[in-house]
């Protein structure tokens, strides 16, 4: 149900509104010509659906419960986007034409609806077809997503010039403009508190080692308010000796402990590259979490834990504090053995745990991992947490799908997060 949430939720901001359309339009006992009003209740449910994604940018804990996850939560904003892109599309080709030339309402109108578009176009980018032929930093990427608030006050702007029918039902008009309001109220504490009281989390950078060529481990010593975690979990980071003062989202490679935290971060595209040579011990990171439902609590006693590559990281956590009531199969596939650079450390965590069993695949040798190949008795019983790429993640889920295991006991979180 919770792989669900995103759509039913921008589906029930579209039903919610046709309701409150419905009640209006019963009320005022306006006349209103079919086509135009599909074409305003189309404006308001974009207007709606793009004040909803102002909420979500503030990742308030509350909405991230909602979502079970944060990760589900990015999927709704995601989905938001390209639904009011949609929407607010259909509406300008349905809407008719009263006036000619160049109104106020058009001047903005216009623009407005080529911004939201382009601004989609890029927000989708990370994940479109054609990204390998336009590359784009995590940077720009982001800043593209500090323009959403000034979209919803254009179009709020737009409607209030351009949709008497709306103004003119208190219902409606009450509903619409307030819910823009909440968006942009909160559009507001995002860009102007908001950062300074979620990154009340201060860390001092110890010495960066790397396990190996392209992974970097960060080790993090409590400065000011540390952070409290479970195993499994992510926070943003701002490092503020790194290469750039962005924010990026990385697990905690750690059990808790002590309130120390440490990253084990994979040189996979331009600020991980980056970051490889340029933080500077002794510098401050600011954290902004924790964030994630990827709880190996949240499962049955029978596990199977699948991690690829860098996938390891929310594992690592797990095997120091996993529990003797779970019995766990836990496997780290990776190319050759060499690239399996936390062996030692897991199988140090594990020597006093023999409820779970760990073992490195090697694909170079022993080929891709053929989960018929385990000893999967009472499939039906068992919980499966699987980390790393998407297409290894996909290609797992099938197998387990297809050996009973139920759905609802697959967890994963998104490997990207744009």
């Amino acid at each position: 149900m919770t792989r669900f949430r995103p759509t039913l939720a921008v589906l029930a901001l579209a039903a919610l509104n046709a309701a409150v359309w419905s009640i209006a339009f019963a009320v005022s006992g306006l006349a209103i010509p079919s086509l135009r009003l599909l074409a305003e209740y189309l404006s308001t449910t974009a207007l709606i659906i793009m004040s909803a994604n102002l909420i979500l940018a503030t990742r308030l804990g509350p909405l991230e419960t909602f979502f079970a996850g944060l990760d589900k939560l990015f999927t709704s904003h995601r989905l938001n986007g390209l639904v009011a892109a949609t929407v607010i599309s259909t509406h300008y080709l349905l809407m008719p034409n009263k006036t000619p030339g160049w109104t106020p309402a058009r001047l903005i109108g216009l623009p407005t609806l080529i911004l939201i578009v382009v601004v989609v176009l890029v927000a989708i980018a990370p994940r479109a077809p054609w990204r390998r032929l336009v590359p784009l930093r995590y940077e720009n990427w982001k800043l593209t997503h500090r323009f959403n608030g000034l979209l919803v006050a254009a179009g709020v702007t737009h409607s209030l010039l351009a949709h008497a029918d709306v103004v003119a039902m208190p219902l409606l008009r009450t509903w619409v403009y307030g819910f823009a309001t909440l968006g942009l109220l909160a559009y507001a504490y995002r860009e102007t508190i908001g950062a300074a009281v979620k990154e009340r989390h201060v860390y001092e950078v110890g010495e960066p080692r790397h396990v190996a060529d392209d992974i970097l481990e960060i080790p993090l010593s409590p400065a000011k308010n540390p952070v409290t975690y479970a195993a499994g979990q992510f926070a943003f980071v701002r490092f503020e000796g790194g290469p750039t003062r962005e924010q990026h989202p990385f697990t905690i490679s750690m059990a808790p402990t002590s309130g120390r935290l440490r990253f084990s971060i994979k040189a996979s595209g331009d600020y991980t590259r980056d970051l490889q040579s340029h933080l500077a011990p002794g510098s401050i990171a600011r954290i902004e979490g924790p964030y994630g439902r990827f709880d190996y609590r949240s499962g049955t006693s029978r596990q199977l834990w699948i991690a690829g590559g860098i996938g390891i990281t929310p594992f690592l956590a797990f095997v120091g504090c996993v529990g003797p009531d779970y019995d766990v199969q836990f496997i780290w596939t990776v190319r050759t053995e060499s690239e399996a650079v936390y062996r030692t450390e897991i199988e140090t965590a594990l020597a006093e745990r023999p409820n779970v069993r760990f073992s490195v695949h090697a694909t170079s040798v022993a080929g891709h991992l053929n989960l018929a190949d385990l000893d999967l008795a009472e499939p039906g019983e068992l919980s499966v947490y699987l980390c790393g790429p998407v297409p290894m993640r996909d290609a797992f889920i099938a197998q387990l799908l297809a050996l009973g295991v139920f759905r609802k006991r697959i967890f994963y979180e998104e490997f990207s997060l744009r």
